[in-house]
């Protein structure tokens, strides 16, 4: 291929690339702000939460931050270690 070949080539494949650009420009954002806005869910969702017990400093964010306000924990003070543990 020549110069001019080439040349015409690659302006095709920016304007194919500008064209995508513009394309999903103009889409509304799907991304939702979780703390903000939450997804409603479907009656047939499920969850599977993976905790570890061991590693647990009793922060309680899993139960703030559940998408579906599932979980409720009950915390005992074990006043000898001087820790949180669940009853």
């Amino acid at each position: 291929m020549n110069y001019g070949h080439q040349t015409v080539r690659a302006l095709r494949y920016i304007g194919q690339g500008f064209t995508i650009i513009l394309s999903h420009a103009n889409r509304l954002p799907v991304t939702i702000q979780y703390p903000y806005e939450k997804l409603i869910t479907s009656e047939h969702f499920r969850i599977r939460i993976h905790f570890e017990f061991d590693k647990c400093i009793a922060c309680e964010v899993y139960v703030r931050v559940c998408p579906i306000d599932l979980l409720v924990v009950d915390w005992k003070f074990e006043t000898d270690i001087r820790k949180k543990i669940i009853a």
